[in-house]
């Protein structure tokens, strides 16, 4: 089943089930979010493209803080609710359903930034995304993204003198990826692929960007927090907080900032 697909069957119960904020840019489950990491810059008055923006939160907290934003995404379902989400928060944000391996409903040049949550790890071919990124954004232009961390994606919980850990398996495994997600009655496949670090920051480069920062950030210390502050989470759900003792110990999110170098004077 396609992402296309399984996000279509259960976008719906998803949003419904899932709390994203809609007062900051997340990073993924438990990560800091953009208030803290400052990744972005000034965003006020420029125009920046969500490639798998799904419901649009992030899209809709960078409008609000007065950035031209527009989202992109495969699922009809995801950009309906995303549609639908910016209306009600009174914001005006142009939704497009699209692969982000080709975005050729853009211009060249035509963003000064753009932003991925969690979403490129569903991409076959995670260089021509790069290739299409470099092509959309003008130049010295800000890229942007997050992935689910390979230790995090290549392990599974285990069980060890009486206490829970997190056993790695193959990380050189580059295969298909099979997945179920269950919300109420419905149930979709979905799949993405083993991918190293290398695996990212290679194409990267061969695609022309420059790698500022890397970032793993470690999870907020939820044991500490207390419910009031961990409302302010850009996005946690039940399962995170089930999963903490295991998750506090391994980096769940790797986050990448890149840069389209500026033009170059001919007579430099």
């Amino acid at each position: 089943m396609s992402a296309k697909k399984g996000w279509n069957i259960i976008s719906k119960d998803y949003q419904a089930s899932v709390r994203i904020s809609l007062d900051d840019v997340h990073y993924g489950p438990m990560a800091p979010g953009e208030r803290e990491l400052q990744l972005l810059g000034k965003v006020e008055g420029k125009d920046i493209l969500e490639i798998g923006c799904g419901g649009g939160q992030n899209a809709i907290v960078l409008a609000k803080w007065g950035a031209r934003s527009v989202g992109l995404d495969i699922s009809e379902e995801q950009v309906k609710y995303a549609t639908n989400l910016a209306r009600k928060q009174k914001v005006t944000v142009p939704f497009h359903v699209g692969n982000m391996e080709d975005m050729d409903m853009f211009a060249d040049e035509s963003f000064d930034v753009v932003l991925s949550s969690c979403a490129i790890g569903y991409s076959e071919n995670q260089g021509q995304v790069f290739n299409e990124v470099f092509r959309v954004l003008r130049n010295d232009g800000l890229f942007v993204f997050c992935v689910m961390h390979p230790i995090a994606l290549r392990g599974r919980l285990v069980r060890y003198g009486g206490r829970r850990y997190w056993g790695l398996g193959n990380y050189f495994y580059r295969g298909r990826r099979l997945w179920k997600w269950r919300f109420k009655e419905k149930v979709a496949e979905f799949y993405g692929y083993g991918r190293t670090f290398g695996d990212y920051f290679n194409p990267l480069v061969t695609s022309g960007f420059i790698v500022e920062k890397i970032l793993e950030p470690k999870p907020y210390p939820l044991d500490k927090m207390a419910e009031s502050e961990m409302r302010k989470i850009p996005y946690l759900d039940e399962g995170d907080l089930k999963e903490y003792e295991t998750w506090r110990r391994i980096p769940f999110t790797l986050i990448f900032k890149a840069r389209k170098p500026a033009k170059q004077d001919k007579n430099s």
